[in-house]
């Protein structure tokens, strides 16, 4: 069993029933395995994993562009994973406690990497009346690609002019090949 991490120094288990996650999930990779797997580990047996997948207008509102898979192509992809009990869209609003409060979870489970204000969305769970313990997870040694950055990045220089510098590189490393 995992324990947590930033919000009580690793001392206790987290055992919930019902844990959530949130994220992007754009360009599936081995970080996002490596965060839904520790957050199932944290769900025990018989527990449940809830993935909230971002939607496409918040997406494009952090990061000032679209995401590669749309929102409902990501939500698929991620219920899809036998981890993962359920994937839902999330909400259009700045506010992560509405859908706490609609799902209610045991456990928030946030990626190592997730900018969230967790000391205010604990305070308004709490006010809510709510007892959502949230926890950060450690990142995942997945090594590879781990992120949607790095690939985005690879892509771009594998085929950012559509393979053509590549291909001109490659062709002038090869042995000339005799005439047919």
């Amino acid at each position: 069993m995992r324990t947590s991490s930033a919000l009580d120094g690793g001392k206790r288990q987290v055992t919930g029933k019902k844990v959530l996650v949130a994220g992007k999930f754009d360009i599936l990779h081995l970080g996002h395995i490596a965060y839904l797997e520790q957050a199932r580990a944290l769900a025990g047996p018989g527990g449940e994993l809830i993935a909230v997948i971002a939607l496409d207008k918040t997406i494009e509102r952090e990061r000032g562009a679209p995401p590669v898979f749309p929102q409902e192509q990501r939500r698929r992809l991620i219920e899809s994973l036998k981890v993962v009990d359920k994937a839902i869209l999330g909400y259009d609003t700045d506010d992560h406690t509405s859908i706490v409060v609609d799902n209610r979870p045991d456990v928030v489970a946030l990626g190592y990497d997730q900018k969230t204000d967790i000391e205010g969305l604990e305070k308004r769970i709490r006010e809510l009346g709510l007892s959502t313990r949230i926890v950060r997870l450690a990142r995942g040694n997945v090594g590879g690609l781990y992120s949607s950055t790095m690939i985005r990045k690879r892509i771009i220089d594998f085929y950012g002019n559509n393979g053509s510098e590549r291909q001109i590189k490659s062709q002038a490393h090869r042995a000339p090949q005799p005439p047919e």
